[in-house]
């Protein structure tokens, strides 16, 4: 089953108090070497009960990268997805590099804009996002990418049907963020022109059958042995 991203965002360390939540996703380091990290968050609600999670793969395209032109040129880098351990609001700033927040939104300095702060800047890893990477892929030109599908996926999607208030989905951040040009730009829920398909989380499962289908099943066996004796 497949989910599009529900809500995404982008924090950009050079705008600090900016809100990128109506536009492309921004990921990596700039070549001003500003950093800029991901949010994105699926709702999987609409897997049924019942459901076994045997696979999960989450899709993200590249559509920029830094002018090959210009200090030195793209560097390609590592993307790890982190889980979200916090809230965090979309907002619908709308630049390049989005515009003054709105209440709520999440920015570089703020989860929620105007009212809560990350425990720093950017977030904290392992206060504001999970220690270590549910899956890591290699990230250098344009085009589609996979992550996935890894046991920390699928224990991370398996932690939301349990509980669906904790799912404040990922962050996407890279290795090389503090190097120069592995700055990305990636498709996002209000991609212009609907030709690149927004993020999305692919989710394989088996159906576990019902205690009563169970039943159903066992009582002619049981049956049968009875009959032999």
């Amino acid at each position: 089953m497949t989910f599009l991203v529900e809500d995404d965002t982008s924090l950009f360390e050079g705008k600090p108090n900016s809100d990128l939540g109506g536009t492309t996703l921004l990921a990596g380091s700039n070549q001003q070497f500003a950093k800029g990290r991901a949010l994105i968050r699926f709702n999987i609600s609409a897997l049924p009960d019942g459901a076994l999670v045997t696979g999960v793969e989450v899709l993200l395209n590249v559509t920029r990268r830094p002018d090959p032109d210009q200090h030195g040129g793209p560097a390609d880098s590592d993307f790890s997805l982190y889980r979200m351990f916090v809230s965090w609001g979309e907002g619908t700033g709308s630049q390049e590099t989005g515009s003054v927040a709105i209440p709520n939104a999440a920015t570089w300095n703020s989860r929620h804009h105007g009212s809560i702060s990350w425990a720093t800047p950017g977030g904290q890893i392992g206060t504001d996002f999970a220690n270590n990477p549910s899956a890591t892929t290699t990230v250098s030109d344009l085009g589609p990418y996979s992550w996935g599908s890894s046991t920390e996926l699928v224990d991370d999607v398996k932690s939301w049907i349990a509980d669906p208030s904790a799912n404040y989905g990922f962050m996407l951040i890279s290795q090389g963020e503090s190097q120069l040009g592995t700055g990305r730009r990636f498709s996002s829920s209000e991609q212009p022109g609907g030709l690149i398909s927004p993020p999305q989380l692919v989710v394989t499962y088996n159906l576990v059958p019902e205690p009563s289908v169970i039943g159903l099943l066992v009582l002619p066996a049981c049956f049968a042995l009875r009959r032999r004796r």
